[in-house]
């Protein structure tokens, strides 16, 4: 039982270190925008690191809230975008 609990443990700080280092890669700018996203409260508490990664990725391949790099950041096979298009 003692090494479940000291698995758990180790587990929650390797996901607290994760999400520090995640931050400290952001420039200010990007970690004022992570900060203030709504659903940031609930990644920090959870420990989410998939879904802060999410938030960073939405963040700059959209420019923010300006969708400044939308159409220049989708995946492309060949000459053809998956998707929709635009």
């Amino acid at each position: 039982m003692t090494e479940i609990m000291t698995t758990k443990c180790v587990l929650e700080g390797n996901l607290r270190n994760l999400f520090a280092v995640l931050m400290s890669l952001c420039d200010s700018d990007t970690k004022n925008q992570v900060e203030s996203s709504p659903e940031y409260k609930a990644l920090e508490m959870t420990l989410d690191s998939r879904g802060h990664l999410s938030v960073i990725k939405r963040l700059i391949y959209t420019g923010g809230t300006k969708n400044l790099n939308a159409g220049h950041n989708k995946p492309k096979y060949g000459k053809f975008y998956l998707g929709n298009g635009k």
